[in-house]
């Protein structure tokens, strides 16, 4: 079977992030067609073996069926050329997701014309940190870049796992590991987590000021505030 480009642009999408949502793909690849291109397409690349199909994504607050989650499948991983035997996850990944979710927000705001989205990288290392997802952003209006190191929290973590990664994000900016400096934005799903996390910056002696934090819902507005 053949692919077409915006089949392989679903697989590179799914290969970069690893796991994606039938939601994530048609957002980035399908952003104004209905949903049933995006699920013909999506079920053509799993009988391609292009993609797997793990199952649903968690239902959210208004309950209902969560979306599919779909991996490379054996024909994706040949597809992008990736090193060594074929081994798909058996499970899903809620961090791989939402890491997914962030990326898509920031797609979201840049279509708003607000911010564009100069570069992206998904665990890009900085010295001993290695944040979730590494953004520069154009804010179209103010005509300037900034650089952000995104970490997803899911409030699993312990606070003393937390203040370890700022220790190296504060280590790397010592040590001027990246001019400039990006900000380092922890974001969180709730107020608790807001508080919990918060109280963990206050416990820093140095490097507070490359730190900020939000939460999951706010980070659209967040950056069309800043514009």
């Amino acid at each position: 079977m053949e692919l077409s480009a915006r089949d392989m642009e679903v697989v590179r999408f799914v290969g970069r992030f690893y796991q994606l949502t039938a939601n994530h793909i048609a957002t980035l690849v399908f952003p104004e067609t209905t949903a049933t291109p995006v699920d013909r397409t999506l079920a053509r690349l799993v009988r391609a073996e292009a993609l797997s199909r793990i199952g649903r994504r968690a239902a959210g607050p208004q309950g209902g069926a969560g979306a599919y989650v779909y991996q490379l499948g054996p024909r994706g991983w040949w597809l992008l050329q990736r090193e060594g035997r074929y081994r798909p996850y058996r499970a899903i990944k809620p961090h791989m997701l939402k890491v997914a979710d962030v990326y898509v927000d920031l797609v979201v705001a840049e279509r708003q014309g607000g911010i564009k989205i100069l570069h992206a990288e998904l665990e890009q290392p900085i010295g001993n940190a290695r944040p979730d997802l590494t953004v520069e952003l154009g804010l179209v209006q103010q005509r300037q870049r900034t650089s952000y190191a995104i970490e997803v929290d899911l409030g699993s973590e312990k606070p003393r796992i937390i203040a370890a990664k700022c220790a190296a994000y504060i280590e790397a900016f010592r040590r001027g590991l990246r001019d400039p400096f990006p900000y380092v934005l922890l974001l969180v799903p709730d107020e608790w987590r807001k508080s919990e996390v918060s109280r963990v910056l206050g416990r820093l002696t140095e490097g507070r000021e490359v730190f900020s934090m939000g939460l999951f819902a706010e980070l659209s507005a967040r950056f069309t505030a800043t514009t």
